[in-house]
């Protein structure tokens, strides 16, 4: 008989090939993107060896890469005859996170079954299924943030503060993974360490181990900007602190605060969280990733409604603050540095959705009237239904 923890890993490991094998459909047929075409050239780069290891890659200009997605790119094109392995790069990285789904909601939730559930959620996720068949980094901070995730659910559950350190670090390296990441990651570390004080752990070395942690990769950027000093203006001073802040933090705070900017900045964001281009419509350039349709399946809003109810109603819980902070800061980045309904600069919110909604799908199944159980029988043959046809749409 195998244990919990064994059935687990074959689970998760079975979903992902399942995933994959979706997300690999077809692959290489839709003409490459100007962003894939710009990966691939840096592949050759690195084949070539011209310019060693880089940590950051220059395109052309002011266009610069993230190492993540260059470097695992590089690893797959290396081990397979791929014409695409951008896109096969991705697609793993897209298994990858619905392996982790189901891992993270088996800690979180009862039942497997609601955990295989959600994985199946999120591996028929509109924006989910175009970002893990599209050779761009979009898709990289997600199975960052979902590690984060277990490390902290797993840490709230135990208590050992080298969890929260590995929560941390996690974020850390996904500073590396997407220009909106190091935004990102920093506001979920903040998220982290308000969690961890409302909880109650209120000592230094609960509160400061993922702060510690985070730190620690950046030590490789600190060393490679002081080599490369002229690289920082148009990577971090671009996706973060602009290099003029940092020596004038006072300016800096002015800049931020700025009426006009702070307004297009908060019209963006909450432009963001709008219902009707997150479940019914999508962006609406066909030219965009999702073709038009919307990020989320329809159906999804009320498995959210369902879950943000429940977890509201069950008071002050850390894992709470953990996932309602993070869609609430996910969009940040994007609002600051992107442009209106920039899903894939906050395409961390696409997990922490998918959780809330299982949660909630979870708390009907287990309700003591039978209207309720039905009712989640009901939405879950919904989503089944919305996932088909957006499918059939897509494919």
């Amino acid at each position: 008989m195998l244990s919990t923890r064994l059935r687990s890993i074959a689970t998760a490991g079975l979903l992902a090939i399942v995933a994959f094998g979706l997300y690999a459909i077809h692959i290489g047929t839709p003409p490459l993107s100007t962003a894939e075409s710009e990966l691939l050239l840096q592949l050759n780069r690195i084949g070539s060896g011209a310019d060693g290891f880089p940590l950051f890659f220059h395109v052309a200009d002011e266009r610069w890469l993230q190492p993540v997605a260059v470097y695992f790119t590089s690893l797959v094109s290396l081990l397979t005859a791929s014409s695409s392995p951008g896109r096969l790069a991705a697609a793993a990285i897209g298994a990858l996170d619905v392996a982790l789904m189901f891992l993270l909601c088996r800690r979180l939730l009862a039942s497997p079954s609601i955990a295989a559930g959600a994985a199946l959620l999120l591996m028929a996720t509109p924006a989910h299924i175009v970002f893990a068949r599209t050779g761009v980094d979009a898709i990289y901070p997600l199975p960052i943030v979902l590690v984060w995730l277990i490390a902290l659910a797993a840490y709230f559950e135990i208590g050992d503060r080298r969890l929260a350190a590995a929560g941390g670090f996690a974020l850390g390296i996904g500073v590396y993974s997407h220009p909106s990441a190091p935004v990102t990651m920093g506001l979920l570390l903040v998220v982290t360490m308000a969690a961890i004080y409302l909880s109650g752990r209120r000592s230094a070395a609960h509160v400061a181990a993922p702060a510690a942690a985070f730190l620690a990769p950046l030590l490789l950027a600190a060393v490679w900007f002081a080599a490369n000093p002229t690289a920082y203006p148009d990577t971090f001073g671009r996706w973060a602190i602009h290099a003029a802040h940092l020596r004038s933090p006072i300016e800096g705070i002015r800049a931020f605060v700025n009426w006009n900017t702070l307004g297009t900045r908060l019209s963006l964001y909450w432009g963001f969280f709008d219902p009707s281009w997150l479940f019914l419509d999508g962006p609406a350039s066909t030219a965009a990733p999702l073709r038009g349709a919307s990020p989320f399946l329809f159906a999804t809003v009320v498995a959210l409604v369902a879950g943000v109810s429940q977890r509201l109603r069950a008071g002050f819980l850390p894992m709470t603050l953990i996932l309602l902070g993070g869609v609430t800061v996910a969009p940040l980045a994007a609002s600051t540095f992107g442009g209106a309904h920039s899903i894939g600069d906050a395409l961390v919110v696409v997990p922490l959705v998918t959780a809330v909604a299982a949660d909630g799908v979870a708390n009907w199944l287990v309700r003591e009237h039978a209207r309720w159980r039905w009712l989640a029988w009901g939405l879950m043959a919904a989503l089944l239904i919305d996932a088909a046809w957006s499918a059939s749409v897509y494919f």
